[in-house]
């Protein structure tokens, strides 16, 4: 290694230890943002930083053939989407469905999160109190064998046959062991 390429390998490590340190203060500032009962078990949740942060979510936009909040997701795969304009027609969405008891890796869509390990149920359980205390920014729920997956996420604009005044709707992807094959 020559000179110039010695300070840029150091200069890569040193940025990737910084963002990890965010990482870290965003857990802080989560256990600070949530009520105590949830608090607690984001403290206590095994933490995925950087890199393995990156490998992670890169491995949903691969299953989503890199597509994932283009233009064309929404009519290409329908199946696997649901629209909404109401947070409370999210909340009652998600918190019908049903996953087995085991772990997930649980992501806020908010600057410099880490991901958690947490219980899928728990997830699940607690959606609503977890969105809301994040104001409704993205939620992604998947397990760890990237077999099933919850994406909640908040874009710009309407839905015509229903649109809300604030500009905003909420799409959730979602997909299961049933819908494998229907990928790709």
């Amino acid at each position: 290694m020559q000179r110039g390429e010695i300070m840029d390998e150091r200069k890569r490590r040193m940025q990737q230890k910084i963002q990890v340190v965010k990482q870290k203060n965003q857990r802080t500032n989560l256990m600070n943002l949530f009520p105590k009962h949830i608090s607690s078990v984001i403290e206590k949740s095994e933490l995925i930083t950087s890199p393995e942060l990156e490998r992670i979510l890169n491995k949903v936009h691969e299953k989503w053939n890199y597509e994932l909040h283009k233009v064309d997701f929404a009519i290409k795969y329908r199946d696997f989407r649901k629209e909404f304009s109401w947070e409370h027609e999210v909340i009652d969405y998600v918190q019908r469905i049903d996953f087995e008891n085991k772990l997930v890796y649980l992501f806020f869509g908010i600057g410099d999160c880490p991901i958690f390990i947490v219980d899928g149920k728990w997830a699940l359980m607690n959606f609503s109190i977890l969105w809301e205390h994040i104001n409704n920014y993205p939620i992604w729920i998947i397990s760890q064998d990237f077999s099933f997956g919850i994406l909640v996420s908040r874009y710009l604009g309407y839905l015509k046959h229903d649109p809300n005044p604030k500009e905003i709707f909420y799409a959730i992807t979602k997909w299961d062991q049933e819908s494998k094959g229907l990928l790709n």
